[in-house]
């Protein structure tokens, strides 16, 4: 369990992926918030200003805005550590998310452990920033 319970906005079109993130993320202790749309991601943090620590951002979101995209117009206007999620390893599509200011990349089913560190190792490269 967290020493502080910080919030992720988990961004995710496929619900029952989102659902078996989300459902690793609490059992970590995270509180979540999830958006199935990069334009409702954006809307969430910079628009209604939800309370969100850390973003875990899947990179194909169906129609619309991809994850890349997204992250970037949120980055524009609120410095948000952002992890990448994504069953994707292509070097394409690593080097495009490369280009966002992120805090790292995790292969979708790569556990809850591995989620839960990468999500912790994301906060202290961010606060040591």
């Amino acid at each position: 369990m967290n020493e502080e319970r910080r919030t992720i906005l988990l961004v995710e079109d496929t619900r029952t992926n989102a659902l078996a993130v989300e459902r690793q993320l609490r059992k970590a202790g995270w509180g979540v918030l999830h958006a199935q749309t990069g334009e409702e991601a954006v809307r969430m943090v910079c628009d209604e200003g939800a309370a969100i620590d850390l973003i875990l951002m899947d990179i194909e979101l169906g129609s619309g805005m991809d994850g890349s995209q997204t992250a970037g117009e949120i980055l524009k206007r609120k410095e948000l550590p952002v992890v990448f999620l994504s069953s994707y390893t292509e070097a394409e599509v690593l080097e495009r998310i490369e280009k966002i200011a992120s805090y790292g990349y995790v292969a979708k089913n790569s556990g809850g452990a591995v989620l839960d560190a990468s999500i912790k190792m994301a906060f202290r490269l961010h606060e040591a920033n």
